[in-house]
Parts: C-alpha cells; structure tokens; sequence
C-alpha cells in the first residue's frame, strides 16, 4: 500500500509540472507578441527625427549656396558700393559717379544755423548791470549800446590815474628847468675856460718877453753897461711875469673842473628828464587803460544783427573772467547770412561737392522754397553716428526782411542736386562776397 501510494503522488507532482510548462510558453508567446508590436512604436520617434535631420540638412546646403553666391557678388561689386540686396529690398544708392548732371544727390534735413553768432560780454571789466537797452528780437547797429555797467571802481581809478599824470607832468618840467639851468652853467664854465686860457696865453707872452730882457740885462749887467737899479727892474719884471703865468695856469686848471661838474650835472639833469618823461609816459598808458576800462563799462553791439537770446538782466553781476557768475549779456548773430547744416552719412558723402546748387524747404511752410549752395564740408567725421556735418549756404529771397521767416534752429528739408549754383541778384539777397566765391 505504501508503494501504490507513491507512483500517484509523482504522477500528480508531474502533470502539475507539465501544466505550468505549458503556461509558460504560453505567456513567453504572449510576452513575445507584446515585444514585437511594442517595438515597432519604439521605431517611429526615430524615423520622424531622420526625416526632420534630412530636411534640416537640405535647408543648411541651400543657405551654404545663397551666402557664397552673396559673396562672390559683393566681391565683384566695386569698392564703396554694397553689395546687392534680394529683388524685394530697397535699392542702394549708387556711387558719385553714377550721379548724373542735374540730377538728385540727396535729400536730408537739418536746422538753420547762423553763420556769424557772437555772445556779447564786457571787454576786461566786471561789475553790475545798470540798465539794459533791448529785448529778443531787436535789431541794432554796430556800436549802438546793449547796457551799462556800475562804474566808480574804474572812474575812481581812472582819477587816480589822471592825478599820477599831472605829478609826472611837473616832475618832467621840474627836470627839463634843472637840465636848462645846468646847461647855462655848463656854458658859463666853458666861457671862464676860455678867459683863464686866454690869461695864461698873454701870461706865457709877457713871461718869454719878461726872460728875455732879463737875460738881456744880465749880460749888460756884466759888462757893467747897465745900472744896478735898471737890473734890478727888469729882474722884478720877469718874476712878475712868471708869477702871473703860474696864476694863469691855475685859473685855466679851476675853469676845466667847473667845466667838468658842469658837464655831468648836465647828464645826470639829462638822465632826470628821461626818467621823467618815462614816468609820464608810464602814467599816460595808465591813464589810458584806466580810461578803456570806464569805457568798457557801456557794453556796445560789436556787429550788424539781431538779438536772439538774453542772458542777464540788469542788477546781475557779469565778469567774462569769472566762472562764478554770468559771462555773457546777450547773443547777438547776423540774421542775413543763414546757413543750414545737415548730416550726411559716410557712405554718400563722396556725392556732395562744394558749389552744388540746393532748395531748402523749411517745415514751418513748405511751400516757401530757397536758394542755396553746398558751401563746405566739415573735416571731421562724428563717429557717434557715422555722419559728417555739410554746411549749406542760404540765400535769401531779393526783399526779403532777415529774420522775417527763416531763424535759427529751424528745422529744413535740404534737396540737393548735382548743378552747379549760379547767384542770381535778381532773386537772391547777397553776402557780398559772391564775386571772391567764383
């Protein structure tokens, strides 16, 4: 029994064995199926991001071909010129040469400036403004009073300066009677010169004629044909005569000292007058300057013009040489001769010469057209916007009030063509120097 009872309990063990062999391979299909179908879709990410890297790669080449095709163009193109742009882009420009006469160069804006603008200060003085004698807007004349300044610091010295001249003056006369009294003495010392000269010169006479009779009498003395007494007078004369020659001689020394002081008080009363007319000379210029500065105290229009903006008013302190304070009153600029300036960039400055004609067009009113003339190029560049600065000279219309309508600062359409400008006096105000421009 116990042997029957085992073949049944292996014979149950192993159909369960069998069984879950056979489920294995069952779910191993199963799991194969599901492997397969999952792998297909593992598969299409993969084809999608081929197809898209093909596509990029097309797209790469046909740029790679557009940008050496854009290369080779821009090399053949000549020097200044850019390169062509696609058939939907703007045209560039062509170069100077290709501007032909009478055609249009450019067309820019830009401002009207003046051409001659001062800003009207005091000349060397610095005081209160006392009065003012304009406004914006008002036209003067050279030389015609802008204000006047507090002026007793510089009356005062101006007064200073006249009382030193006049002190300067008296000294001068002082040392001009003192070199006249000197020369006087000088000439009365040469005149006692002469005389002592002319004793000595009948001194040294009566001297010889004296020697003469005495060596005379001597040897008569000694032959005994003379008398004692003769002797004796003629003795007493020869000493007389050289007593009076020695007398002489000293009077004739004394004179040419006197002559000698004489001479130099007379440079040294020379060397006073000259130091005193410097002095008063000195004084003079002192004087003078004193005077230009009382005088600068009235502040005067230094051209023809208009008055655009003001700068101080009266009881403001203005001092050109102080930072302090104002420097200027007024700006001043002569409305007749306007230019405009505009910018024009590098790449067509080439195309604008000096003397090229030009209508200027101000926004204030179109429709009011001027006369103008490319008159210089600026010889620097501004690097901030790659522009140069081109002034164009404004003329304005014949009758025509200056500061009637165009004034500074206005903004101007400027037209420039390739013609040549002709001033025309019929229709143009001038400047005056049209005839030098040719």
């Amino acid at each position: 029994m116990a042997i029957s009872s085992e073949p049944r309990l292996g014979a149950s063990t192993n159909g369960d064995l069998v069984n879950r062999v056979q489920q294995l391979r069952l779910d191993g299909q199963l799991g194969a199926g599901k492997t397969s179908r999952g792998g297909g879709g593992a598969l299409l990410p993969w084809v999608l991001c081929g197809l898209l890297a093909i596509t990029w790669a097309g797209v790469g080449v046909r740029s790679y071909k557009n940008a050496g095709q854009k290369t080779d163009d821009a090399a053949g193109a000549p020097q200044g010129t850019a390169p062509a742009a696609s058939n939907t882009s703007t045209p560039q420009p062509a170069g100077p040469s290709a501007v032909a006469e009478g055609e249009l160069v450019t067309q820019l804006k830009g401002n009207v400036i003046p051409s001659l603008q001062i800003t009207v200060s005091p000349r060397d003085v610095a005081a209160e403004i006392t009065e003012i004698f304009f406004a914006e807007g008002k036209r003067v004349k050279r030389g015609d009073k802008i204000a006047t300044l507090l002026d007793h610091l510089y009356v005062n010295r101006l007064n200073t300066e006249v009382a030193s001249v006049a002190a300067a003056e008296a000294q001068v006369t002082r040392a001009q009677a003192s070199q006249t009294s000197v020369a006087a003495k000088v000439a009365k010392a040469k005149s006692a010169l002469a005389a002592a000269e002319a004793r000595g010169t009948r001194a040294t006479a009566m001297q010889e004629r004296a020697g003469k009779d005495f060596d005379q009498a001597r040897q008569q003395r000694a032959t005994g044909s003379i008398a004692l007494l003769d002797y004796q007078r003629f003795d007493a004369d020869k000493q007389a005569a050289d007593a009076d020659k020695i007398a002489a001689t000293a009077d004739i020394e004394a004179a040419k000292r006197e002559v000698e002081a004489a001479e130099a008080e007379v440079k040294t009363a020379v060397a006073s007058t000259k130091a005193a007319t410097a002095d008063l000379g000195a004084a003079k210029a002192r004087c003078a300057e004193a005077q230009r500065l009382v005088e600068n105290c009235v502040v005067t229009a230094p051209i023809d013009g208009t008055i655009l903006t003001k700068s101080a008013d009266k009881g403001a302190l203005v001092s050109p040489n102080s930072f302090n304070v104002a420097a200027g009153i007024c700006l001043i600029a002569d409305l007749s001769k306007l230019e405009v300036e505009i910018d024009v960039p590098e790449r067509q400055i080439m195309r604008l010469k000096s003397g090229q004609a030009c209508k200027l067009q101000a926004d204030a009113d179109p429709s009011r057209e001027y006369r103008g003339v490319v008159d210089r190029v600026m010889p620097i560049a501004d690097d901030t916007k790659n522009v140069v600065k081109v002034r164009i000279r404004a003329y304005l219309k014949k009758g025509e009030q200056q500061g009637e309508f165009l004034k500074p600062k206005m903004s101007i359409t400027a037209t420039v063509y390739n013609t040549p400008f002709t001033f025309d006096p019929n229709k143009d105000l001038p400047w005056g120097d049209e005839t030098a421009r040719k």
